[in-house]
């Protein structure tokens, strides 16, 4: 027999039993839609963290107190390139930014001072961060756009530049240009607003920005820095700059690479971690989804056996007109091939709909090519693998026994 004809009878035999092969069919669905919708999420947030790093700055490098090797990647406070700071270990000391700035590859040192305060506007009262940054460095080490206003000037010295949500939230005035605030007490006039990064971490929107030198009175710290924030230049590659950073602040601190007191990060090394994550999110969502495509496969499998029972005697008339066992093998092969790939082709369209619907909450998601090729690829190796061994028991019916049954 020719396989196009073979394909055919396949074809008549899931038609002949409609509902039981759509409930076959069903299971499948359900299994390469759940796969393809949960990886997609962790496709589609890695995209959006990846994009949130990209507005960092590529040559921006961080460093901040608090060491260990695994604690390297520090997220947090500090405004954009700036990932926080920590409490633990050696602080670092505005003399050492200092000799930072003899590094090679080194093009801007902006040692920062930042802590939570309370911050007044009117009759409204909150907890803010505000960060103390060199007035020169500030805008090319944030990597960040003035909205409305101007940056900081190296004259002032009660000026304050706003993050977008500290507007819009905190104050709840879109007006906020050349008003007078007071934190912890203080006044200052807010001189600039900031552009909406949209960041999850790392981001400007939520600080609000004065000249260091008015951060230390006001802190009454003269000494330690909360982080630095190095900005390498164009031509450098960040990553060497940030070993040469690293090995200066050892010297320093008198620390080996294994006892580091203080973190060095850079945009590649914050990817590298977030990579990793999403990449073993991905794969435990897909594993669980599995699970629901293995059920969908037994399912197929109950189908396959009960069609070969059903057609016992069809199969004795087909060996009768000269069918080898082999014809026999390919027929159930076939029609559980042909219920996998349909199976896999509607869960890749509900899947689709599952990533439109959870777009509209908020929940990141990208389909790739690659990932329905996947999704498709193993609905067929289901459907095949479940119609294995009801192909052979279809096979090894002698035709005499096949004719007799009823």
């Amino acid at each position: 027999m020719e396989n196009l004809e073979i394909l055919g009878l396949a074809v008549n035999s899931i038609r002949y039993r409609n509902l039981r092969s759509w409930l076959a069919i069903l299971g499948v669905v359900i299994g390469v839609a759940s796969i393809i919708s949960l990886i997609s999420i962790s496709t589609g947030l890695q995209d959006q963290i990846s994009s949130q790093l990209s507005g960092l700055g590529a040559q921006i490098i961080t460093v901040s107190p608090g060491g260990g090797q695994a604690g390297r990647v520090a997220f947090g406070g500090g405004g954009p390139g700036g990932f926080g700071s920590s409490s633990s270990g050696k602080p670092i000391t505005f003399k050492e930014a200092e000799q930072l700035r003899t590094v090679a590859g080194v093009q801007m040192v902006d040692a920062r001072l930042s802590k939570s305060a309370t911050v007044s506007y009117r009759t409204r009262n909150s907890t803010v961060s505000v960060v103390g940054t060199d007035p020169s460095a500030f805008l090319s080490t944030s990597n960040v756009q003035i909205a409305e206003g101007r940056s900081l000037r190296s004259s002032d010295k009660a000026a304050a530049v706003l993050g977008a949500q500290v507007v819009n939230r905190t104050f709840q005035s879109q007006d906020m240009l050349d008003k007078q605030i007071k934190i912890d007490g203080t006044p200052f006039r807010v001189v600039g607003i900031l552009n909406s990064t949209g960041a999850t971490f790392g981001g400007s929107d939520n600080e609000i920005y004065i000249p260091v030198d008015t951060a230390k009175s006001l802190f009454s710290n003269y000494d330690n820095a909360s982080s630095v924030v190095v900005l390498a230049k164009p031509s450098w590659d960040p990553d060497s700059v940030a070993l040469s950073l690293e090995s200066v602040l050892q010297r320093l601190h008198r620390v080996t690479a294994e006892k580091e007191d203080f973190r060095v990060t850079t945009a590649s090394s914050i990817q590298s971690s977030v990579s990793s994550v999403t990449s073993t999110l991905g794969l435990f969502l897909g594993v669980i989804a599995s699970i629901s495509l293995i059920v969908g496969g037994i399912g197929v499998a109950n189908a396959m056996f009960t069609s070969v029972l059903e057609q016992t005697k069809y199969i004795g008339i087909l060996k009768s007109l000269g069918a080898t066992r082999w014809d026999i093998s390919k027929l159930f092969l076939f029609e559980s091939a042909l219920v996998g790939l349909v199976g896999g082709l509607l869960g890749i369209a509900l899947s689709y709909v599952a990533s439109s619907g959870m777009s509209v909450f908020g929940i990141p998601t990208r389909i790739t090519i690659e990932l329905v090729a996947l999704g498709l690829f193993f609905s067929v190796l289901v459907g095949v693998l479940s119609g294995f061994f009801p192909s052979r028991n279809a096979a090894s019916v002698p035709p005499v026994e096949a004719l007799r049954y009823e």
